[in-house]
């Protein structure tokens, strides 16, 4: 946090300063999370980053997933929507003058990339990472899970329903995604696609926010099915969704044993492995890293 905050602050001194919801903006907070990556894992931890979860070879088809499975979630939630007639499209999204569609959605496309880069960057690949080495898998993922939810508390619409909602259907599915495969990809590429798809495709808001380019979509009905003023996420379609994708996301983790009990229960296991006999890795240890994309099995 001390580094995040003296990033910034250095940004600011030298003139950097950006308004927010901008592509500058957002590509300096990218800039400023993976600085801040680099030196908490190749500096104080002596890793490189791809030990971290950001190998580039893994890069294109992990994020090729992740966003099929991000814009699956995301067109899911606005269908059930759709189907309890609380969502329909009154056309395309209004545009500044001078501005065209295609730039814009462009513009857009990449914005969103850098975000779900930075807070992906941040959330797991710096903080759920360094719970799970001192807690454990599971108390990692609570309190990520709850910091990235309260993270949005200040967002326009927020309410402690909305920071929990996104905590349990976004928070637990990103951070199981990424202790399932150690990488960090597959969880950016779900984390871009759901920004994208519900805001500039389908129109809706995005944690409280407006980046809409495509559609304009008009959301009635009550708040716990359409999410109200802060969007789709804080109603009950996207809880469910988006909570049972974390449910499977959870069960593929603990299948492919990627588990870690706290580093007590590792000491406890080690002390009472036989003399003689090989300790091996403790049951649920993380697997070596793994190359290639990692897709569950059918």
């Amino acid at each position: 946090m001390a580094l995040f905050i003296g990033a910034n602050a250095v940004l600011d001194w030298l003139g950097l300063r950006s308004p927010p919801a901008t592509v500058l903006f957002v590509t300096r907070n990218a800039a400023v999370a993976l600085g801040v990556f680099w030196f908490s894992v190749r500096l104080l931890e002596g890793k490189r980053l791809r030990e971290a979860g950001l190998d580039p070879g893994r890069a294109p088809p992990e994020l090729a997933v992740g966003f099929g499975l991000g814009a699956a979630i995301v067109s899911a939630i606005i269908g059930l929507l759709a189907a309890l007639g609380a969502y329909r499209i009154q056309g395309l999204w209004p545009l500044d003058p001078g501005s065209t569609r295609a730039g814009w959605f462009a513009l857009t496309v990449l914005g969103l990339f850098l975000v779900g880069f930075a807070e992906e960057v941040r959330n797991r690949g710096i903080l759920f990472r360094l719970l799970e080495q001192n807690l454990g898998t599971w108390v990692a993922m609570g309190l990520s899970a709850l910091l990235f939810g309260f993270s949005h508390w200040e967002n326009p619409g927020a309410t402690v329903w909305s920071s929990l909602a996104i905590a349990f259907e976004g928070g637990v599915l990103v951070a199981a995604l990424y202790a399932a495969t150690r990488s960090l990809w597959l969880p950016i590429g779900v984390h871009w696609a759901w920004n994208l798809f519900e805001g500039p495709v389908f129109g809706a808001a995005v944690s409280g926010n407006s980046v809409g380019a495509l559609a304009r979509g008009e959301l009635t009905g009550p708040s716990w099915l359409t999410g109200g003023a802060f969007g789709p996420e804080a109603g009950l379609p996207a809880l469910v969704v988006g909570g049972a994708a974390g449910i499977l996301a959870v069960v593929w983790m603990v299948r492919r044993g990627e588990v870690l009990p706290p580093p007590w229960v590792r000491a406890r296991r080690e002390r009472e492995t036989p003399i003689g006999e090989p300790a091996g890795p403790p049951s649920g240890a993380p697997a070596a890293p793994r190359t290639g994309t990692v897709l569950p099995r059918s």
